[in-house]
Parts: C-alpha cells; structure tokens; sequence
C-alpha cells in the first residue's frame, strides 16, 4: 500500500492535469474490479461446468446401476455415442466398455475406488470419473462413466477469452467516460480560473461564476465570492482610512506650520510667542490623540484576527468590569470638573448563584476602560456647564449591559446611523467644545478625531458584542453596549455584597 501511495504521489503524476489525474485513477480502480469480476465469474464457470459434468456422468450410470441393482446375469446395452461407459463384474472381467483403449487399462485401479466422483490423468489427458458399485447376488459389481476434462477447460478458456475482450472494451470506454465527465466537471473550474486571472485587472468589479447546480463547487464559488467580497470591503474601509487619516492630519499640520511661522515672526514679543506655542501644543495634542486612536483601533482590529485564527482568549468577572467602570468614571471625573458636570454611575450586580457563579465576559478591563472613557468622555465635551451624565453596568440573562446617558443636546437622527464609523463627527452642537480652551482650564477634551465611537464598536464586537446609540425622547444621548455571556465562575457572597455598597456610593 505504501508503494502504490508512492507511485501515485511520483512526480511525474503530480505534473499531470487534475483531469488526467482522475482519469486515470478511475481506470486503475474499474480494471482491478473487472479483474476480479472475471477472476469470480472463471471460478463460478469452472464450479457451474463441473457440477454439469457430474450430472450427465451420473445419467450414464443410472441405467446400468438400476438393472445390476436386479439382475444377477444381466443383458446390458452398449452405451450411446460419445458416452464412455464400462462394466466390470464381480471378478474383475470387463463385461462391458466404450472407454478408450488406455483408459480401459486405468479400469482396474477403480475397481477399490469408493464410489463417488473423481480426476484421473491417463496417457496426458484427464479424465472425470463416476465409480458406482451395484451389488446383487452374483457379487459387486463396478460401473464406471468417463469424460475428457480438456472439454471443460476448453469451454472454460473460451468464456475467459470472452469476458476479458469484453473487460477490456468496458475499460477502455470507461476511461474515455471518465475523461469526458472529467472534462464536464472541471468546466466551471476552468471558468472560475479565467475569472480570477480578470481580478488583477478590475479587482473591483471580478467575481467568481456560480454555476446553477447546487454542488460543491457552486459552494466553493460563493464562498470565494464571499471572500472577496470581504476583501474588497476591507480595502475599501483601509482606502478610506488612509484618506481620512490624511485629511485628518492636513488642517491640522497646516495650522501648525503657520503658527510656528507666526511665532518666528513674534519672537520679540514674549507674549505674543507664549499664545503661539499654548495653540501650537493644542495642535500637536489633537495630532498625539488621533495618533493613538489609530493605533488603538489598529491593535483592536489585530487582536480580533487572532481571534479568529483560533487564539486563547481570556474572560474578565462581571465585579471585575465593574471595578474598571468606577475608576474610569473616576477619570471622567477629573475632565468634568473643570466644566461643572456631574458624572454619577450605577452598578447592578448580578443574582448570587452558588451553582453557577459570577458571570464572566469576552471583555477585558482595558476594553471596559475604552468604552466608559470615550462615551462618558465625549458627553461630557458635548455638555454645557451643570449637565449630568450617568454610566450604567448591569447584567442581564446571557449579557452585560453598559449604558452612558447624558441629558445634552442630542445628535441629528442623520448622524444615529454612521456614528461608529470612522471620522465621523455630529454637528457643532456636539463638537464645539470638544480641543482645550481657557473655558475648561486648559484641559483636553477627549475626542476630536472622529475615531472614539469608532473604537467603542470595535471594542464591543471583538467581545463578540454590539454598540448602539440613540436620542433620548426627554434630552440627551444613549449609548448601549451589550457584551453576551460566555463562562461563569464562583463568587463569594462576600464579594457580591462589597460591589453592591460600591455601586450603592457611587450613584
């Protein structure tokens, strides 16, 4: 077996076509199987021949058998033409024979054979043989009937002939079946392989053919089709990026340039030059934001590939999320204060269940860090002095619920659905106040890029979770993220009640 698995991989089969190659596999594998057909239908030939054989000795036996069985001096018949039948008496005389001369000369021997059938070989030539021994009152006596075996194989070796020209003929049109239906087969194959030469040329616009059978390769076509349709997205959305990204980066780096030429110009006045350098260092501090942002969303969108290549992921408790939800509320904080708006937060802890414990999220506290930062952090820019914001982390069967509201000025509902794309911005009633100023000490306002929500979603998803946003009816904005359940883990009732006090004197 090792052999022939070496044969097949040779390297002058690997060179062949597919075609060729299934060709003539399924030619091997029909010339074994008629093979072994015409080595089974021989032996049942020979097995069909022999047992007719034994039947027409044993007819020219009976007669002869019944009369001796009765008949003490009996008057035999001489035998038909082409029977050869022989008589011997109790004594051992021949009282009757048709056998030829040599294997009348072999008769003797059978007279102490037992009855039955069997091959001699007289003179080259075999014989089948049928011995019976009637016995009477005058003895026993012995009845033999004879026939050339060169009959049977002559019979034998003609049907043989006969199947393997037949075999023959049915493997050779079973080879040129297979090329014909190989060739059918491989068709849209070939169509496929011509489709996608044309991708290097319009990548944009080339897609596989689906042929309208629903078999495998129609599968493997939409699959490909899929694939590349993925594909194009994605390098649709890197093309953006980039675009985006320079666009992003041009006013920016313009308005630097020219404070830096305003400053060159200032340098006697130390006033003058300090202002220029304040609003410079406000550019470069958007520039530093957008610069993590992307590398933010970079390092996201890598960990999601690994991912799906089937790396380890690891799952954070619900009480240690929520731990990361009030520091990072906490750091909100800092940024409200110089605003005057209140940042409150509220944590639901879960049901104790000492049978299947905490629930436990595809989340990690530095995603949950990203996800209150950026929604709490762009609210609160959003907000006018005195306004509130309240960040929400409960759990909720098979789910965690993160929910930031806020009571400011809402978005327009032509912004609600491309709020998580990328560099994307709602109108100036949410942006306004968003780069540092002297109305909030000085302090940076998170956002600006267009890339926070866009973090959010992406944070969410690679939790296997969604992001959504919507206008509260009373005032303000809702962003939801909900993060599905994946393994659950005990929790001592001790942890469960300080989490609950936690949440009680936060809110």
């Amino acid at each position: 077996m090792r052999s022939m698995r070496a044969r097949w991989s040779s390297p002058s089969l690997r060179s062949l076509s597919l075609r060729a190659r299934i060709t003539i596999g399924s030619t091997v594998i029909a010339a074994v199987v008629i093979a072994l057909l015409v080595l089974v239908m021989r032996l049942q030939v020979v097995s069909v021949v022999a047992s007719a054989t034994e039947t027409l000795l044993d007819a020219d036996t009976d007669p002869y058998v019944a009369t001796l069985e009765v008949d003490s001096d009996p008057n035999l018949s001489p035998p038909g033409n082409a029977q050869f039948v022989a008589v011997l008496s109790p004594t051992g005389d021949i009282t009757l024979s048709s056998m030829p001369r040599r294997l009348e000369q072999a008769l003797g021997s059978l007279r102490t054979t037992p009855a039955g059938t069997s091959v001699i070989e007289v003179g080259g030539s075999q014989y089948r043989v049928v011995v019976e021994h009637p016995v009477n009152q005058a003895g026993r006596w012995t009845v033999v009937a004879a026939r050339n075996s060169q009959a049977e194989a002559i019979v034998v070796d003609d049907l043989t002939t006969t199947l393997s020209f037949t075999g023959l003929a049915i493997l050779v049109a079973f080879g040129i079946a297979s090329w014909v239906l190989a060739t059918t087969a491989l068709r849209p194959v070939n169509r496929m392989r011509r489709e996608a030469e044309r991708l290097s040329v319009a990548p944009e616009r080339a897609e596989l053919p689906v042929g309208p059978a629903q078999d495998e390769l129609a599968s493997l076509a939409m699959t490909l089709n899929a694939f590349l349709a993925r594909t194009r997205q994605a390098t649709e959305r890197e093309r953006q990026m980039v675009s985006d990204a320079s666009h992003e980066l041009r006013t920016p780096l313009a308005i630097l340039t020219t404070q830096l030429d305003l400053a060159a110009l200032d340098a006697g006045d130390a006033a003058a030059l300090a202002a220029h350098i304040d609003r410079a260092k406000n550019n470069v501090a958007r520039l530093s934001r957008l610069a993590n942002d992307l590398l933010t969303l970079s390092r996201i969108e890598e960990s999601e590939r690994r991912a799906a290549d089937g790396a380890p992921q690891s799952a954070t408790s619900w009480s240690d999320l929520g731990d990361e939800v009030m520091s990072a509320v906490d750091r909100v904080r800092l940024i409200a204060s110089a605003k005057d708006v209140t940042v409150d937060f509220e944590l639901d802890p879960p049901v104790p269940d000492d049978e299947t414990g905490e629930p436990r999220y595809r989340l990690d506290t530095g995603g949950m860090a990203q996800l209150v930062t950026n929604t709490a952090g762009n609210a609160v820019a959003a907000l006018p002095r005195g306004g509130s914001v309240l960040v929400s982390w409960r759990t909720t069967p098979r789910e965690g619920v993160l929910q930031i509201t806020d009571d400011g000025p809402g978005v327009p509902e032509s912004f609600v659905p491309v709020a998580f794309d990328r560099f994307t911005r709602p109108d100036e009633a949410r942006t306004s106040r968003r780069d540092p100023d002297p109305a909030t000490g000085g302090i940076p306002m998170p956002g600006g890029s267009g890339l926070g929500l866009a973090i959010v979603r992406a944070v969410a998803e690679r939790a296997g979770g969604t992001a959504t946003l919507r206008n509260v009816r009373s005032g303000g904005l809702e962003v939801t993220v909900r993060v599905p359940e994946v393994s659950a883990a005990p929790a001592g009732p001790a942890g469960r009640e300080g989490r609950e006090a936690r949440g009680r004197d936060g809110h």
